[in-house]
């Protein structure tokens, strides 16, 4: 898999005319050529239902004159620049017109279109049930026919509503699933999802077996490994960081899909805002970043584009893309081939709730987004797991706020527990609704706060925030615990009473009562720590900086002891270790921008990156496993001086400027 891709988006109404009229094949590869790009996912049919070549399957756009995939694929190949060959499969315009019945019906009889009325300017949705299948897998085979080679397929927009359309109907029907109850509805939405997969594989393995083959669905769903590496060659994770991913999706998913072995991407946009958003530019500093962070999280690198209808190359596009992948093609070295150091394991919260291939996947769950948030900013070493996951290498694994343990993974837990390794449980993670605790924390569950509003923490002075000595409000309910034979975290403490139209003061929240409520904080026993609050969803609603730093305290007494890596970067750092085994050699990538909030669009917070800073003399202290040879800025290899104590290793970085990479080589 290559490290600087370009996803070349080509969505084209049939009312624009002029396709592909100043296409100039020359031009077309040398752009990208001196861009650093080396390979542009170009396509065969679009949202809109066109195809952008001859097509004796579909229809070719209405104001296109020649053969515009052809003549991509040889511009690209020219210049040695791979070229993976586009479809779109749950969105078609031109099929859901031409074919209504091909369409979705949702449960409730209304035709779902994207984020739009059923009438409005959004994309239908079709049925897998229906015969569209077939038309979906003739159009994938008529491109694996005539152009043999492309280099792969990426299939877009891979999932399947719940329908009730005539064909779900009749076929739910003939296999004695019930249309009308939700349960049979989602068994066959799963059904149709995975007999999607497995034909378009079909379609593709039987003309090239060695063909990449990847199917977007906007997610990687967590838990779902055997489906990943049923039917994908390699993974892209989407994720623009201004178009509702967020900053923190990109580092959730990255961290987990690399336990899943398999060769795998990051993708963000060139776009201020969203896809398909001609005319939008990112600042190059911005996508310098962003580039900068996919390989710190061990992937390669993919920015997404929108082709202008005619073709013609946006030179300011490239303007943006070129500093970023010239960037990231002076480093490829020192990411190939790396693998995290982690130190913490985090349980993921959608990868434990058994996710299946029923309706568009989740991309946000609070307590998973909660705790990377955190795991970042106080700049530990981690992984995101799920139920497959080996333990053992870990100093610690936390339990965020609602993980809910089956025998197996309890057992599993506390083999890891007996073998030395720590836990951290949080709010109802870890508990039973009729059992109480699952481990011995040392105390009882005595069920939930009645405050559903919120209500107070106050912990010991050991893990309190920095200055705050009161309680401090955290949005949502604790459990209640009672200790017994563990050490106690600190107090719970109640509002006079929960805020409702019966009784309220203030704007927010009742103060909290002058006493504590009897129930703890939290407690420890043995290598398990409970926190009662479910401290990450809370950070993640609420983003209290006192929240932050008693989780990170709380984060760091757990882990026993020091922790891998210690900077000097501010909030904003961020900060891996990666190692490069065949090259005996630790890389350290040191991470830092301030996006800033500018605006919100169709509910997306737009927040750009105008600007990096540069920091200057950044200390680093880490653990290393083997004897100093050299530390060095990479790639422009200026040897840094370091000092070596034991195990720890300390330099200092004279600047940091977005990414920056230091080489640990070991003798």
């Amino acid at each position: 898999m290559r490290f600087r891709q370009i996803h070349l988006d080509f969505h084209t109404s049939g009312r624009i005319p002029d396709i592909g009229s100043k296409f100039d094949p020359k031009a077309f590869g040398k752009a990208f050529k001196d861009a650093y790009v080396d390979s542009v996912t170009v396509f065969s049919k679009c949202h809109h239902g066109y195809s952008y070549h001859p097509t004796k399957v579909g229809e070719m756009h209405p104001h296109l004159e020649f053969d515009l995939l052809r003549g991509q694929l040889d511009a690209l190949h020219a210049e040695n620049i791979n070229a993976p060959i586009y479809l779109t499969a749950t969105w078609d315009e031109l099929a859901a017109f031409n074919h209504p019945e091909w369409r979705t019906v949702a449960p409730d009889g209304s035709l779902p279109r994207f984020m739009s009325e059923p009438n409005g300017a959004g994309w239908a949705s079709l049925d897998f049930s229906t015969p569209y299948l077939d038309y979906l897998c003739n159009q994938v085979e008529e491109v694996m026919e005539n152009y043999p080679d492309g280099d792969g397929i990426f299939m877009d927009i891979s999932w399947q509503l719940p329908s009730i359309s005539a064909s779900a109907q009749a076929q739910m029907e003939k296999q004695g699933l019930d249309w009308t109850d939700p349960d049979d509805r989602a068994k066959f939405t799963i059904q149709s999802s995975e007999n999607f997969f497995q034909r378009v594989q079909d379609a593709v393995v039987k003309h090239n077996p060695k063909t990449p083959l990847f199917f977007n669905s906007g997610h990687i769903r967590k838990g779902m490994r055997q489906h990943y590496h049923q039917h994908y060659t390699h993974l892209e994770l989407e994720s623009l960081p201004t178009a509702g991913w967020g900053y923190e999706h990109f580092p959730l998913s990255a961290r987990y899909v690399e336990q899943m072995d398999m060769p795998f991407l990051g993708m963000t946009g060139k776009f201020h805002y969203h896809w398909g958003e001609v005319g939008g530019y990112k600042k190059p500093d911005a996508m310098i970043y962003e580039c900068g962070a996919m390989i710190a999280q061990g992937a390669r690198c993919s920015i997404g584009d929108h082709l202008h209808p005619t073709a013609a190359i946006d030179n300011s596009t490239m303007r943006v893309i070129a500093p970023a992948y010239k960037w990231v093609a002076e480093r490829e070295a020192w990411a190939e081939g790396s693998t995290n150091r982690a130190e913490i394991g985090l349980v993921s919260v959608e990868a434990m709730s058994r996710n299946t291939l029923s309706d568009r996947p989740n991309k946000t769950y609070a307590a998973d987004e909660g705790a990377v948030r955190i795991l970042m900013e106080g700049q530990f070493t981690f992984d995101v797991l799920d139920r497959e996951s080996d333990l053992s290498g870990y100093r610690l694994i936390i339990l965020p706020d609602e993980i809910s343990l089956d025998d197996a993974y309890r057992a599993k837990l506390r083999t890891y527990a007996d073998a030395g390794g720590k836990v951290l449980t949080t709010g109802a993670s870890g508990i039973d609704a009729d059992t109480g605790f699952l481990f011995d924390v040392g105390a009882t569950w005595q069920g939930v706060s009645e405050m559903a509003g919120g209500d107070y923490l106050l912990p010991t002075p050991d893990w309190r925030a920095d200055g705050i000595d009161e309680p401090l409000f955290m949005y949502q309910p604790a459990q209640l615990i009672s200790v017994k034979d563990g050490e106690t975290l600190g107090d719970v403490y109640f509002p006079y009473f929960d805020r409702t139209p019966r009784h309220f003061s203030g704007h927010v929240n009742a103060p909290s009562c002058p006493d504590a409520s009897g129930f703890a904080a939290g407690v420890r026993k043995g290598n398990f720590t409970h926190i009662a609050h479910p401290i990450f969803s809370c950070y993640r609603q609420a983003g209290a900086v006192s929240m932050l730093e008693i989780a990170e305290k709380a984060i760091r007494s757990a882990l026993g002891g020091d922790k891998a890596v210690t900077t000097s970067l501010p909030r904003a750092g961020r900060v891996t270790v990666r190692n490069q085994a065949k090259q005996n050699r630790d890389v350290v990538h040191l991470l830092h921008a301030t996006p800033a909030l500018r605006g919100n669009l169709r509910g997306s917070n737009i927040q750009p990156i105008q600007d990096l800073v540069t920091l200057h003399d950044i200390a680093v202290s880490m653990h290393v496993d083997g004897k100093v040879a050299e530390v060095k800025i990479v790639p422009d290899n200026t040897v840094l001086a370091h000092d070596l104590k034991g195990d720890i290793l300390s330099f200092k970085v004279p600047e940091v400027r977005g990414h920056q990479m230091i080489e640990i080589s070991y003798s």
